[in-house]
């Protein structure tokens, strides 16, 4: 007997099974995870104001003072003549003598004593952050009662 075209061969393969090159039914589950990012942002932590104060101190200086005084000094004269009347009972005119002596003289004068300098510099350091992540896993759950009743998963 010969077959016919609309019965299969026994080389081709039925409606019921599966092709050959088919390829068998699978399943795709997508898993995901949580990941650290980990960045810096810049925040202003603090403001510094530097300003200029004037502080008053009382200061003691002991400073060397000259004055003049006036001496006199006598001597006795040995044996002279003696003077005349005259002369003895003259007015003399007087001896003046100007007697000077140093005084303190303040002056206060402002002069520069220091320069300071403020800059920023950035200061690196290491800190350890810590934090949980979480990610999924695949979780088959199969019971042999289920194989049994359907063996195809689908």
């Amino acid at each position: 007997m010969s077959a016919t075209p609309t019965e299969p061969t026994p080389t081709e393969p039925t409606s019921t099974e599966p092709a050959a090159s088919e390829p068998a039914p699978t399943a795709e589950v997508v898993l995901h995870e949580e990941r650290l990012l980990v960045g810096t942002r810049r925040h202003a932590t603090e403001r510094v104001r530097v300003r200029r104060v004037v502080v008053t101190e009382q200061r003691t200086i002991t400073v060397e003072v000259r004055r003049e005084e006036l001496r006199v000094t006598r001597e006795p004269i040995a044996d002279g003549p003696p003077l005349p009347d005259a002369i003895a009972a003259a007015p003399q005119e007087p001896i003046v003598v100007v007697l000077h002596e140093e005084r303190i003289a303040l002056t206060r004068t402002v002069v520069p004593v220091e320069r300071v300098t403020v800059r920023v510099e950035s200061v690196a350091g290491a800190r350890d952050v810590t934090a949980s992540l979480r990610h999924e896993v695949a979780d088959v759950e199969s019971s042999t009662a289920r194989e049994q009743e359907s063996p195809d998963l689908f």
